[in-house]
């Protein structure tokens, strides 16, 4: 698996044309950050790839048998692959795979753009509206089908999703101050109270005194 900050990073280098935070979006529903990641269509493997090695040679067996299957980070199809002169050999590749994942959603987002224009005219409002629609084309071919499935909402509330962040150290934070409130006749905090300790007594037991010398309070323990 890919670390976020890590993942982050990759995608302004090899996906540029996209946000990062949608392009992560987009990945973790899609492989979940795991870059040897394949997606069988109406069937799935017996578990995913745990090397490079291995992840191709799963994908040549798939081709060889006419799978329909999708790889990699942006699990890109085998349909896409001639498109972006990618093989089983590269199409592991973390920033090809992303390129070609951001190359099919750029794609689909011009032309839900397009299509919006067409059938309301010019509205620069209609951005968001565009995105989803271009959401269901990349997982789906249309603008419609990614909706029914659920798929445009996943991705979406992916990309509301809070990520944990250590925060930074604050330096010289000032310590909050303490209010008193003992009530009248208890020892303030510059007159501390004086240590009780065990102590023998007469029939041989050990009981909790204090400095007056009383031995007559027993030790308790409450749970």
């Amino acid at each position: 698996m890919i670390p976020l900050a890590a993942f982050l990073t990759l995608a302004q280098q090899c996906a540029p044309a996209v946000a990062p935070a949608t392009m992560a979006a987009i990945v973790r529903v899609e492989s979940g950050f795991n870059p040897y990641a394949i997606g069988v269509v109406h069937a799935h493997l017996q578990r995913q790839p745990a090397s490079f090695g291995e992840a191709v040679a799963t994908a040549r067996a798939l081709e060889a048998a006419g799978w329909n299957y999708s790889v990699g980070l942006a699990q890109v199809n085998r349909s896409n692959w001639d498109r972006f002169g990618l093989t089983p050999a590269t199409v592991f590749d973390p920033c090809r795979n992303l390129a070609a994942g951001a190359a099919i959603l750029q794609g689909c987002f011009e032309r839900a753009n397009e299509e919006h224009a067409r059938r309301h005219g010019p509205a620069p409002a209609v951005t968001q509206t565009a995105l989803r629609a271009g959401l269901s084309c990349y997982a789906s071919g249309d603008f419609h089908t990614g909706f029914r499935t659920g798929y445009v909402q996943r991705v979406v509330a992916q990309a509301t999703r809070a990520d944990p962040v250590v925060p930074a150290i604050a330096a010289d934070v000032p310590p909050i101050s303490v209010i008193p409130s003992a009530p009248a006749g208890a020892r303030s905090p510059s007159s501390p109270v004086p240590s009780r300790s065990w102590r023998p007594t007469d029939d041989g037991t050990e009981r909790l005194s204090d400095p007056s010398g009383d031995t007559t309070q027993q030790s308790a323990v409450v749970f």
